[in-house]
C-alpha cells in the first residue's frame, strides 16, 4: 500500500481508452492520473509499486444498484448507503448510482431528497455516490417485475417537476415506459434537464421505443428483462433499442437474467459492443447468506446458491456485482479488455462523465488492479488504495 499520494504502478498491463491492453506504467499524483503509457518517466524518488502480471483498468461504475447486505437505498440513511458503498468497493466499484423502487410517490420524493443530500465523495473504504436512478414508478403494470402495481403512476408534468425539484441536480437516470400517458412530455423535460432517460419495464412496441429515442431517451433498463421478447412479426422494443446508436444498453450479466451466449453475441456485434454496459441491479439481499430473508418492503425471498428467488421460484432481483458480470462475459468468450470496458468505461460514458472511466492523463485515479481471470487484487479511489 502506497505511503504517499504519489506513486507509479509498474510492471503490469494498462487498459487504454481505445480498448487496447498494453504493457506500461500508470503514474498517480494527488488523486489523478499524471501519466499512463509504455514508459515510466516519473522522478527517481517517486514510490514504485510492482503489479507484474496484473492489469490496471478503470474503476467500475455501477449505474443501477438498489442495495446490499440487508440495506436498501430507499432508506436514504447515511450508514446504510455507506455500507452498500463498502460492499461495492470491495468488488471494484468506485462510483455508483442509487436506484429507487416503486412506493407511494410522496415516499419516492422523500427518498430522492435524502439520497441527493448523500451524493458525493465516499467515506472510508466506500464508493462515490453519483446520484439517483429512479426506477419506478413510471412503469408498465404489465412488465413491472417486483415493483408493486398499486404504486405505479403516470409521469405527469406535475410529478416530473416535483421529482426534479426534490433531486436538486442529483437525478442521473429515470426509467420510463414510453407507452404511458404523458411519456413524451416527461422524456423531453427530463432530457432537457440533463437526465438520462431509460426505456424499461415497458410494453412498448418497436415504434414506441423508437419514438422514445427521438424524444431524447438514451438508455435501456436491463435490456431483455421486463419488456416483451423479440418476435419476427411483432419485434417489440429490444430491436429498436439495439438499432439506436445513441442508446446505452444495460444488461444484468449474472448468468440468470440473460443467457451468457446471448451476451457474447451482443458483444461481438459492431455498433452494439461499444454501447453494452453491465449493471448489477443488486438488491438489498445481495451478499446475505443462503436462507429465508425479507426485502426492505417486507417481501419474503429465499437465497439459494447466492441467488434470490421468490417463494414461488421467480427471480427476486440480482445479487451479483459488476466484476461477477465481467467474469460471465469472459466465460462467454468476450475478450477481457471489452469485458472490463462494459463495467467501467461504458457506464461512465453513459452518464456523460468526463472525469473518470478511463486510464488517461488528468482523469481521476479511480482504478482497479485485476488478474487475467478478473479477480480484484486492489481497488483505488481518487488515488487511495483498498485491498478487498
Amino acid at each position: 500500500m502506497p505511503g504517499t499520494d504519489e506513486y507509479v504502478l509498474t510492471g503490469g498491463r494498462v487498459l487504454l481508452p481505445d480498448g487496447r491492453l498494453e504493457a506500461g506504467a500508470v503514474h498517480v499524483r494527488a488523486g489523478l492520473v499524471a501519466a499512463a503509457g509504455p514508459s515510466d518517466d516519473a522522478a527517481p524518488g517517486v514510490e514504485r509499486i510492482d503489479v507484474d502480471g496484473l492489469i490496471v483498468a478503470p474503476g467500475l461504475v455501477d449505474t443501477h444498484v438498489h442495495g446490499g447486505l440487508g440495506h436498501n437505498v430507499m432508506s436514504a440513511d447515511a450508514d446504510s448507503v455507506a455500507a452498500i458503498g463498502r460492499r461495492l468497493r470491495a468488488a471494484g466499484v468506485t462510483s455508483f448510482v442509487a436506484t429507487t423502487a416503486s412506493v407511494p410517490f410522496d415516499r419516492v420524493l422523500q427518498s430522492v431528497r435524502g439520497l441527493a443530500a448523500l451524493t458525493g465523495p465516499a467515506g472510508p473504504g466506500g464508493a462515490d455516490l453519483l446520484g439517483v436512478h429512479l426506477e419506478g414508478p413510471f412503469l408498465s403494470p404489465d412488465f413491472r417485475g417486483v415493483h408493486q402495481q398499486e404504486h405505479l403512476v403516470e409521469p405527469s408534468p406535475e410529478r416530473v417537476a416535483a421529482l426534479l425539484d426534490a433531486a436538486g441536480g442529483a437525478l442521473r437516470v429515470v426509467t420510463v415506459a414510453p407507452e404511458l400517458p404523458h411519456a413524451e412530455a416527461a422524456v423531453r423535460t427530463l432530457a432537457a434537464a440533463g437526465v438520462r432517460v431509460s426505456v424499461g419495464h415497458t410494453a412498448a412496441t418497436f415504434e414506441q421505443a423508437r419514438a422514445a429515442v427521438e424524444w431524447g431517451a438514451r438508455r435501456a433498463t436491463h435490456l431483455f428483462n421486463a419488456m416483451p421478447p423479440i418476435h419476427h412479426r411483432s419485434p417489440g422494443p429490444v430491436p429498436a433499442l439495439l438499432a439506436a446508436e445513441p442508446v446505452h444498453l444495460e444488461v444484468v450479466a449474472d448468468g440468470l437474467h440473460v443467457a451468457p451466449e446471448l451476451l457474447g453475441a451482443l458483444a461481438a456485434l459492431p455498433g452494439v459492443r461499444d454501447r453494452l454496459m453491465l449493471v448489477s441491479d443488486g438488491t438489498d439481499v445481495s451478499g446475505l447468506p443462503d436462507g429465508d430473508h425479507h426485502r426492505w418492503d417486507g417481501t419474503p425471498v429465499r437465497m439459494t446458491g447466492g441467488r434470490a428467488f421468490t417463494h414461488t421460484g421467480g427471480i427476486a432481483g440480482s445479487t451479483s456485482t459488476l466484476i461477477d458480470g465481467v467474469r460471465v462475459l469472459l466465460a462467454a468468450g468476450v475478450p477481457l479488455p471489452l469485458a472490463l470496458d462494459t463495467a467501467g468505461r461504458h457506464p461512465a460514458r453513459s452518464l456523460g462523465l468526463t472525469d473518470r472511466g478511463a486510464v488517461a492523463v488528468g482523469l481521476r485515479a479511480d482504478l482497479i488492479v485485476v488478474d487475467d481471470e478478473a479477480a480484484i487484487i486492489h481497488s483505488i479511489l481518487h488515488g487511495q488504495w483498498e485491498r478487498p
